[in-house]
C-alpha cells in the first residue's frame, strides 16, 4: 500500500471537472465576442446619400414647418380679403327690412282657421262699427308709419314719404292689410249697395298688382288639404286646418308702435 502511494506521488492530478472546463471555454468565446462588439461600436459609420438627406431634413424640420404655416396663413388672409366681411344673405331674415333699420323678428307656427268676421257673408254687415273696429284693431298704433332717424346709417332706403318735420317710411305688412281692407270694402259696397270711396277704381287696380307681388314674394309653401266649408264641396282646398310658419304679429305690432311716426290707428 505504501509502495503504491509512493508510485503516484509525483503525478499531478487536476481536480477540475468537465463542467468547469466548459465554462472556461464559454468565457473565452464571450470575451472574443465582446471584443468584436466593441470593435464594431468604435468603427466609424459610413453615411449613405439617403442617410445624409434624412439627417439634413430632420435638422431643418422646424424651418419647413414654419414656412408651411406662413403659407397657410397667407392663403387664409388672401381669402378673407377676397370674401366680403359679411355675406348679405347671412344678414337677411325672410320678410325682414333689408336696410339695416328693422330688427329680426321671432317666428311661430300658426294654424289657419275660418273667421268671417272680417268679411261677413252678408256684405252689408261689413260697414258696421263692429266689423270696422276689428279691422282697425289689426293695425298697430301709427299704422306702420315709422320715423327713421340718422338715415345715413342705413342702405337701400326707398324715397321717404313727405312729412314736414320727419323722415318717414311705411311698412309692407300694414300696407298689405290696408289694401286687403280696401278690396273687401269695395266688394262689400258693390254687392250691398253701400257707398264706396270715389277712388275705388284706381285704388283696386293698384291693390290687385301690389297684393299679387306680395303673395309671390312671401311664397308660403305650407301644405293645405281638402276643403270642408265650400257650399258646393268642389274637392278643392279652403286652407283651413293648415299649419304655417308665421311672424309673431303681436311682436310686430309692438315694434312698429315703438318706432311710430304718429299715433293714429285707422285702416281706412
Amino acid at each position: 500500500m505504501d509502495s503504491q502511494k509512493l508510485k503516484y506521488q509525483g503525478v499531478h492530478v487536476d481536480d477540475r471537472d468537465d463542467s468547469s472546463s466548459s465554462t472556461d471555454v464559454e468565457e473565452s468565446l464571450m470575451g472574443d465576442e465582446k471584443q468584436w462588439h466593441d470593435v464594431e461600436l468604435n468603427r466609424p459609420t459610413r453615411q449613405t446619400k439617403r442617410g445624409k438627406f434624412v439627417a439634413a431634413l430632420k435638422s431643418s424640420r422646424w424651418m419647413i414647418d414654419t414656412s408651411l404655416l406662413l403659407i397657410i396663413l397667407a392663403l387664409l388672409v388672401r381669402d378673407q380679403w377676397r370674401k366680403p366681411a359679411v355675406e348679405e344673405t347671412d344678414t337677411w331674415q325672410f320678410g325682414q327690412d333689408m336696410t339695416g333699420f328693422g330688427p329680426r323678428m321671432s317666428q311661430k307656427v300658426t294654424t289657419f282657421v275660418r273667421d268671417e268676421s272680417y268679411g261677413p257673408n252678408n256684405t252689408a254687415d261689413f260697414f258696421t262699427n263692429e266689423t270696422l273696429n276689428r279691422w282697425n284693431d289689426l293695425m298697430p298704433i301709427g299704422m306702420g308709419f315709422q320715423w327713421v332717424n340718422d338715415t345715413h346709417k342705413y342702405h337701400d332706403l326707398p324715397t321717404p314719404i313727405e312729412w314736414p318735420d320727419k323722415t318717414v317710411f311705411t311698412t309692407s305688412a300694414t300696407h298689405q292689410l290696408h289694401c286687403l281692407f280696401a278690396i273687401v270694402q269695395t266688394y262689400s259696397g258693390l254687392t250691398s249697395g253701400h257707398e264706396i270711396p270715389d277712388d275705388h277704381h284706381w285704388h283696386m287696380i293698384h291693390c290687385f298688382d301690389y297684393m299679387r307681388q306680395a303673395i309671390m314674394c312671401s311664397a308660403d309653401m305650407a301644405l293645405e288639404g281638402l276643403e270642408t266649408t265650400f257650399p258646393d264641396h268642389n274637392g278643392g282646398s279652403d286652407g283651413w286646418d293648415s299649419k304655417h310658419v308665421c311672424r309673431d304679429w303681436n311682436q310686430v305690432k309692438s315694434y312698429l308702435e315703438s318706432v311710430r311716426a304718429y299715433d293714429d290707428q285707422q285702416i281706412y
